[in-house]
């Protein structure tokens, strides 16, 4: 399954947002356990996207630049956490992996 890390808007990539979604832009709120596909829509050198969790899960864009790579990830049953690191406060969700 492809999963997207999003960080600011199409429209304004500054935005203060952070999302992950499936490959059809819906939030992710729940995954099964498996091996995903997550591409990084990291248009802006203001925010980046991070994705820790079980498993020694911890993929992140630079927060300098901007990224559209992806990334392979296998993600285990537990709680799963995406921030941006300059704004966690703000910039902040969370995913359930279910065995």
């Amino acid at each position: 399954m492809a999963l997207i890390g999003m960080v600011g808007t199409a429209d304004d990539p500054d935005a203060y947002e952070i999302a992950l979604t499936d490959a059809d832009g819906r939030p992710v709120e729940t995954l099964a356990a498996g091996d995903y596909t997550l591409t990084f829509a990291d248009r802006t050198a203001a925010h980046n996207f991070r994705l820790t969790g079980p498993g020694g899960v911890d993929v992140a864009t630079d927060v300098a630049g901007t990224d559209e790579t992806s990334v392979q990830v296998t993600l285990v049953a537990g709680t799963y956490t995406f921030v941006c690191d300059p704004h966690p406060a703000t910039m902040v969700g969370e995913v359930e992996v279910t065995g």
